[in-house]
């Protein structure tokens, strides 16, 4: 093999391979976004709904 067929083919392996690497992180960011969709609201359900409430208790809570 000459050198410059090495040449070439090594670039042309680190471009395939560059390639492949952002086209997987491409997916797993869209895959992320879709995950991160659908559960952004959820951490709500642990939020105070009343921030000026003092020690109300549990079954003060359950009324509401």
């Amino acid at each position: 093999m000459r050198k410059e067929t090495g040449i070439i083919l090594a670039g042309s392996v680190g471009v395939i391979i560059g390639l492949t690497l952002f086209g997987v992180r491409k997916f797993l960011v869209k895959k992320r976004k879709a995950y991160d969709d659908y559960y952004a609201d959820f951490h709500r359900h642990f939020e105070r709904k009343h921030k000026d409430d003092t020690n109300e208790g549990v079954e003060f809570l359950a009324v509401r």
